[in-house]
């Protein structure tokens, strides 16, 4: 009977908190980025940024060519942070320093990588 409640405890756990249900996951690597995005589109963006090089990540959020954030994470570290986008216009995260491509947000894409320029 235990090991029936504790499966079904871990399989509401699950689907309760999936990777990814409602935010943003921006991993940052030392040659490519992963995104995994929500589904559903909200005006209010959460981004939960994973600096998993070994160097530290500066970058800002972009929309329409306006700075709106900027963000500083250490190596090894996660940051979170909320974006209010009450255009409906596309928002980008560009990687400062060290330099990378910027990321387009996209909605709906469950996980896609950008590779570094060469």
């Amino acid at each position: 009977m235990r090991l029936f409640v504790l499966w079904i405890c871990l399989i509401f756990s699950t689907l309760a908190f999936g990777k990814g249900a409602d935010s943003f996951i921006i991993q940052i690597q030392d040659r490519s980025m992963k995104v995994t995005s929500p589904t559903k589109k909200n005006n209010v963006l959460t981004v939960l940024i994973e600096n998993r090089s070994l160097s530290d990540q500066v970058g800002k959020f972009m929309i329409k060519g306006k700075n709106l954030k900027f963000v500083s994470i250490p190596s090894g570290k996660n940051e979170t942070t909320e974006i209010q986008n009450k255009e409906g216009a596309t928002v980008y995260f560009v990687p400062l320093s060290p330099a990378f491509q910027e990321v387009e947000l996209v909605f709906g894409k469950k996980a896609y990588e950008i590779p570094s320029k060469k």
